[in-house]
């Protein structure tokens, strides 16, 4: 019998662009000045965390074999 194997929903590397928007709106609001270069890098990161996420979702739990 198979074993079932739980993957990354495949929506999880889209949430990029609007995890960023809400990163670089929450940062450029309340914290760390709110200047343009602290935004964009938070956006950056942010925008770049569910890409990673599913990477390293798909590293760990890749097949042995």
């Amino acid at each position: 019998m198979p074993e079932f194997r739980l993957g990354p929903p495949g929506w999880l590397p889209w949430l990029g662009p609007l995890v960023a928007a809400g990163i670089g709106a929450a940062v450029g609001e309340y914290g760390l000045d709110g200047d343009f270069g602290t935004v964009l890098a938070a956006a950056l990161i942010g925008g770049f965390l569910p890409i990673l996420g599913n990477a390293l979702w798909r590293w760990t739990h890749r097949r042995k074999g």
